[in-house]
C-alpha cells in the first residue's frame, strides 16, 4: 500500500486543498468571551463541512457519588 497524500475537497463545488478550507468563530460567547465553536467552511462556495466545539464545560469541584 502507497502512502500517498490526498487533499481534501470540497463535495459541494469541487476544488481541492486545505488552503480552501476556512472557520469562523460563533457569534456566541461565554462569559470569558471564547467562542462555543468554530464552523469550518469553503471559502470558495460557503459550504459547511462541520461545527467543532471550542468552549467546553469543566467541573469546578470534584462530585462523589456515594452508593447507599
Amino acid at each position: 500500500m502507497q502512502n500517498e497524500e490526498v487533499e481534501p475537497m470540497c463535495p459541494n463545488c469541487g476544488v481541492s486543498g486545505i488552503e480552501h478550507f476556512a472557520s469562523q468563530e460563533s457569534q456566541q460567547h461565554s462569559r470569558t468571551r471564547d467562542p462555543w465553536f468554530f464552523v469550518i467552511y469553503c471559502d470558495q462556495c460557503g459550504h459547511v463541512h462541520g461545527v467543532v466545539a471550542k468552549h467546553v464545560f469543566s467541573q469546578s469541584s470534584t462530585h462523589v457519588v456515594v452508593p447507599k
